[in-house]
């Protein structure tokens, strides 16, 4: 009995072995862009509502290796029994013998790359760093003087999931040897297009490197960090120092709407849009109770597709901008998401993969969407943001290597403010001053949050500390964002 419980704890510790070696491939051959903070929000947050398609496929690929890897390793340090032949199949006496030092060292060796794969030994290096960077230059919106147009203007903001200029061909300025996202192109390169760089986007920081925390940061002007106050992103008080795009457009009478292909309780949005302008919120988690049904050919990955979020936008346009007072609508897409996106039956099939078509689809019905707007009465008062959420996670379709200057796709059209500079480094931090700013409002000091009005001449913080310094001082830890921006109490 005793022989027999080791056996089972040499076979469980192999097994425990060959995961983490294989994770921690797949991790960096897939996912090099995950870090541990963007791990521990969701943990800390909800990640009920994630796509199990993207953990089937991890299943699928890894687990057949795990068997093979743990079999062959069980061979090495093991004998194995064939019929009445007791030998190891291997003849490797020196790594039986000394059996229990390698597979210490292999469990170490294991564990470390794993963790090293989220970035683990940075995030904790960070943790026990200060930096005063967001005391140092944070602007509480809340005390900020800010004014609009008497006749205040719609807004409508495409967040575009893992949208990346890229995507471009060579001659646009990306890596691809064809178009296929041919309308996004032309889209951000229209004459009454403001990109404030045609030859770069938006650059992507630490803290705005994964869904939830770029559409916080793209509307609050702040990095999400998680600290050691996690108590901040609860349900009953999300980010309570923030005053977001949302906060201050209820506070001046806009009608705030949020559609998300993507379940918003996934990661806590639900929380944030709630607390953070009161948006009347459009998932497959609400659709019903509003009175809206979803067929079978309108489901995706993560909850509807993009086909039906748009057609969705239009029915809700329509309700919208026969109110009185203006309107705020934000649509984040999901066909584009991780792993290989995803087709349905009105996908493009032009490309041999599956991802590329995903992002042709997409660019095609954003580009019908925009010309739909075009044709609508209340298009002239209203200002259109296209931005990408962050860069493409899958790194076996994207990645530094290709690439070495990776920045997000971002334009604007139908701004009210017109005058601009053109080769701005900005990141995401800066989109909540310029799009009040596109609306027509202004903005004492020109800034809110630690992002600055891209429509000014003032430095935003990536040209003053410049890209790297700027992202490795916002990863560390900083007791004022703790206090402020989170609430803590």
């Amino acid at each position: 009995m005793k022989n027999k419980n080791i056996k089972i704890k040499n076979i469980i510790l192999i097994n425990i072995i060959s995961l983490f070696f294989v994770a921690a491939l797949y991790v960096n051959k897939n996912l090099a862009s995950s870090n541990l903070e963007s791990v521990i929000f969701y943990l800390i947050t909800d990640m009920a509502d994630s796509d199990p398609k993207t953990i089937y496929i991890a299943l699928i690929i890894c687990l057949p290796i795990v068997i093979l890897l743990s079999i062959a390793l069980y061979a090495i340090f093991f004998d194995i029994t064939l019929g009445k032949y007791k030998n190891n199949i291997y003849p490797f006496k020196h790594f039986n013998k000394y059996r229990k030092i390698y597979l210490t060292l292999l469990l170490i060796i294991s564990f470390v790359l794993l963790l090293q794969s989220v970035k683990t030994i940075e995030y904790i290096i960070d943790l026990n760093s200060n930096s005063s960077i967001i005391k140092d230059n944070y602007i509480p919106a809340q005390k900020v003087n800010i004014e609009f147009p008497n006749n205040k203007r719609n807004l409508i903001i495409i967040s575009v999931e893992s949208l990346e200029n890229t995507l471009f061909t060579k001659q646009q300025g990306g890596i691809w040897e064809y178009e296929i996202i041919k309308e996004l192109y032309d889209i951000r390169n229209a004459d009454n297009a403001i990109t404030f760089n045609k030859n770069n986007g938006m650059y992507m920081l630490t803290g705005a490197s994964y869904t939830t925390s770029s559409l916080i940061a793209n509307a609050s002007g702040v990095p999400v960090k998680v600290g050691t106050y996690y108590n901040g992103y609860k349900k009953d008080h999300f980010m309570n120092g923030l005053y977001t795009l949302g906060d201050l457009l209820k506070d001046n009478n806009y009608n705030n709407e949020v559609i998300s292909g993507a379940k918003t309780s996934f990661g806590g949005l639900d929380n944030y849009y709630q607390q953070h302008g009161n948006y009347n919120i459009l998932d497959s988690n609400t659709l019903e109770k509003k009175g809206y049904k979803l067929s079978k050919d309108d489901y995706g990955a993560w909850g509807f597709n993009d086909n039906y979020l748009f057609n969705l936008a239009k029915k809700r346009l329509e309700v919208l901008s026969k109110k009185d007072e203006p309107f705020n609508l934000n649509l984040i897409t999901i066909d584009t998401h991780f792993v290989d996106g995803y087709v349905g039956n009105y996908s493009e099939t032009t490309y041999d993969k599956q991802y590329e078509n995903a992002y042709a689809t997409t660019s095609k019905i954003i580009n019908d969407f925009i010309n739909y707007l075009k044709e609508q009465p209340y298009y002239e008062n209203t200002t259109i943001v296209i931005v990408g959420d962050h860069l493409i996670m899958q790194s076996n379709f994207v990645n530094d290597k290709m690439f070495d200057n990776r920045t997000i796709y971002f334009c604007i059209l139908n701004s009210a403010n017109k005058e601009y500079k053109e080769d701005r480094i900005f990141t995401a931090l800066d989109t909540y001053p310029t799009i009040v700013s596109s609306l027509g409002g202004t903005i004492e000091n020109e800034q809110l949050g630690l992002g600055v009005n891209l429509f000014s001449d003032k430095k935003t913080l990536a040209e003053k500390y410049g890209i790297k310094k700027l992202d490795k001082e916002l990863k560390k830890k900083s007791k004022y964002y703790d206090k402020i921006i989170l609430g803590e109490k």
